[in-house]
């Protein structure tokens, strides 16, 4: 604690002890509040209050300073005993620091204060492991990056809990132990964790705060292998006793229900269960909905399409069905994980992570920030598949693409043109084994067929393993010419 908050505490306590508790706040900042930004780029702080009939005071004195100098200084006359008033505050890497005063006997008495308040921007992350996973590597720290309670995951959200309100926002796990995490793994899918952002949070929270000089506070909502029913809201359930009850009592706490941007959603691999998988796009459809009637103001929700690894046989499904889900909401856009470094199974490394912010940051700078890219941000997307010739299928991407030729695991060499799967019907009956060759050209991926034999649909990535293994797949990839982005999966698209 530096000097001067110490002697600005110990003021309160010896020289108005007598006189705070004639004075109750109703509505204030808070220490290390963040405050969401307006269209101007500023937002208004409030205070209201009452005093007690006793009191002999009748105004108030607020003194505003911005990074120490003296940025705003009103007095409020109090009438009927009640207070209302307010300061306006500017968006930017700046700290403010709020004292109001009382005047006895012509002495200015010192009756609260909130220091290290900011005006920035809000952002929700939320789903299951990979939404949250924290890291003993993530050291990164910021007084600009702000998050407001306790990550819980499943357990339940205590008194104790409750107490805590704003910090500084972490990628690590301070109660996190285990060799895996001493190694710096990551982990930390079911520990409390006050101000956890995760390790891709952190990094997301780092590049925005250095690249647009504006604050950021994530709030984390992520349960560990959480299924999406298990992140929806339930109306007839206590609040806090679901994920989406913690995560928006968090939030409405934090005074930021019409101040959230954007939600940041990694969730699918516990829902790749064909009862699941039948429902998962009408289940988004209705958190959906719930999330924009919660977060009145949220803007963009960006949605990342899951990683070949752990959980059943509906992989593949589930994949497109999240590709099909971007193309069914403006608001709603999507990353690949395909390609990205240090996938383990089931969860990525400390840089791994990382690549999930730095693939996702591009698109929140041209949503959010209406920032022009020169290059293309978006991971390739398959248009079209059709037949260019008797044994020959072309298939076209949005963007110029290249392929791997293989991934060699374990000795084994597993080539790209063993990675195309199809169909003769709707049924999805995937038949392997008889590509002669694959190329890339431009925007276009050419296979060549061993026989001439018609196919109703083509689908790229087997679902969870490679064919005949045990082993998760893991490349060879389709990306990006020129942004080296993996590619969306795709699943059963037709031939025609």
């Amino acid at each position: 604690m530096n000097l001067r908050l110490f002697l600005s505490i110990l003021f309160i306590y010896i020289g108005t002890y007598s006189y705070t508790q004639q004075l109750k706040l109703d509505k204030g900042p808070e220490d290390y509040q963040l405050f969401a930004r307006d269209k101007n780029d500023s937002t208004t702080v409030l205070f209201s209050g009452k005093v007690t009939d006793d009191a002999k005071f009748n105004e108030l004195r607020l003194k505003v300073y911005k990074d120490g100098i003296l940025y705003d200084n009103k007095s409020v006359k109090i009438e009927n005993r009640e207070f209302k008033f307010s300061s306006i505050i500017q968006a930017g890497l700046f700290q403010y620091r709020f004292e109001l005063y009382h005047q006895i006997e012509s002495v200015e008495k010192l009756s609260f204060i909130a220091d290290n308040v900011v005006c920035g921007d809000a952002y929700i992350i939320t789903g299951q492991s990979n939404s949250h996973a924290s890291s003993n590597k993530s050291s990164y720290t910021s007084p600009f990056c702000r998050s407001f309670g306790v990550k819980t995951g499943y357990e339940k959200y205590t008194d104790e809990d409750k107490k805590i309100r704003w910090g500084l926002a972490t990628g690590n796990c301070i109660k996190c132990k285990g060799d895996g995490w001493e190694k710096g793994f990551a982990g930390g899918w079911f520990v409390k964790n006050p101000y956890g952002v995760g390790v891709w949070g952190m990094e997301l929270a780092q590049l925005l705060v250095e690249k647009y000089k504006i604050p950021v506070c994530i709030i984390n909502g992520g349960s560990g292998s959480s299924t999406i029913e298990q992140n929806m809201l339930y109306p007839e359930k206590i609040s806090l006793e679901t994920s989406f009850g913690r995560l928006a009592y968090r939030v409405d706490q934090a005074g930021l229900k019409d101040g959230i941007k954007a939600i940041f959603y990694h969730q699918g691999e516990s829902d790749n269960y064909k009862e699941r998988a039948l429902t998962y796009a009408n289940n988004f459809d209705i958190l959906n909905k719930d999330w924009k009637r919660v977060y009145k103001g949220l803007e963009k929700i960006y949605l990342f399409q899951i990683h070949p690894g752990c959980g059943d046989a509906f992989q593949s499904e589930i994949r497109e069905i999240q590709t099909q889900i971007s193309k069914k909401y403006d608001h709603v856009k999507i990353m690949s994980t395909t390609a990205v470094t240090g996938h383990d199974g089931c969860h990525f490394s400390f840089e791994g992570y990382k690549e999930l912010a730095n693939r996702i940051l591009p698109l929140v700078s041209r949503d959010l920030f209406e920032e022009k890219q020169a290059s293309i941000i978006t991971p390739p997307q398959l248009l079209k598949a059709y037949y260019s010739g008797k044994k020959e299928i072309t298939l076209n991407f949005d963007q110029p693409v290249q392929i791997e030729k293989f991934y060699e695991l374990n000795g084994t060499k597993y080539l790209m043109k063993d990675q195309f799967f199809f169909s003769l019907n709707k049924n999805r009956l995937y038949i392997s084994g008889v590509v002669n060759s694959v190329e890339s050209k431009d925007e276009q991926i050419i296979i060549k067929l061993k026989s001439d034999q018609k196919y109703f649909a083509v689908t790229w990535l087997p679902n969870k393993e490679y064919i005949g293994t045990k082993d998760i797949y893991n490349g060879p990839w389709i990306k990006g010419l020129n942004n080296k982005i993996g590619a969306l999966s795709f699943d059963n698209r037709k031939i025609y």
